[in-house]
């Protein structure tokens, strides 16, 4: 799957490493729901909205048009009185949909930079709100918009839950190295499953699988659904271990993820 091949409804996430990694994703995106006549917002972060429109025009966009093209900085969008609230952002959302519609524009592309604000709520200990947000919005808007949510790497610690919460947010993750996307939901069960494999055997992980759906109603496609279910079952089973466990899923997410 390649940027140009985004729809209306995906929610995707890339993590960066560079400002220029982050502009050729996140500009490539605008540039693609331009091209489908759609409208296009790009939040910032690390940068004003006058750098933003200097770097746009230097990769062949035309930020010129707010009814086509708007950019605000993360703090305007998400954070305008220091506060973080969901339904706020969720309302803007609509409301930029509705104005695309009325001006005749098939859908919101939306570029968002989320680094400086998920650094904010951070340094307030207020992430959950935010992760239960990115958990939501795909669902919410998945009719009407297409977004790619980014996120600088160095926010994410290899055995981070955050990481774990905010790739089942979204519905593919986009590797830095080769804009390539990789489905999370595949990702995972690969992960849990190539850990275990190591840990345990391929025997003794396919009776963990089968014991798993028995006894507690938990089959191999509904777990990346259900990672909190999945969490509890294996600490039932392994106990205190299990934090070794995860650690090593999560370590191997971060290798595939290529971060």
């Amino acid at each position: 799957m390649l940027l140009e091949e985004t729809v209306i409804g995906d929610h995707n996430i890339f993590f960066y490493n560079s400002s220029r990694e982050k502009h050729r994703v996140l500009f490539s995106n605008l540039k693609a729901g331009l091209y489908r006549n759609g409208s296009a917002l790009y939040i910032a972060s690390g940068e004003s909205v006058e750098q933003v429109q200097v770097k746009m025009r230097d990769f062949g966009l035309r930020p010129d048009d707010p009814l086509k093209l708007r950019i605000v900085t993360s703090h305007q969008f998400y954070t305008p009185d220091g506060e973080f609230h969901a339904n706020r952002v969720v309302e803007q959302y609509r409301s930029l949909i509705i104005e695309a519609a009325e001006k005749g524009f098939e859908g919101l592309y939306v570029s968002a930079d989320a680094a400086d604000t998920f650094d904010y709520l951070s340094k307030k200990l207020v992430t959950e709100s935010w992760l239960r947000y990115e958990n939501s919005l795909g669902r919410t808007l998945k009719f009407c918009m297409e977004a790619i949510c980014a996120y600088r790497t160095d926010q994410i610690e290899t055995t981070s839950q955050a990481l774990l919460q905010l790739i089942q947010s979204h519905r593919n993750t986009i590797t830095s190295k080769t804009a390539n996307f990789a489905d999370n939901q595949k990702l995972y069960m690969d992960a849990v499953t190539e850990e275990l494999n190591i840990i345990l055997g391929e025997e003794a992980t396919r009776i963990i699988f089968h014991y798993l759906e028995k006894t507690f109603n938990l089959s191999r496609n509904q777990i990346p659904d259900k990672m909190e279910a999945l969490d509890k079952a294996l600490e039932s089973i392994f106990g205190d271990a299990v934090k070794i466990i995860k650690q090593r899923i999560m370590k191997n997410l971060h290798r595939k993820l290529e971060l």
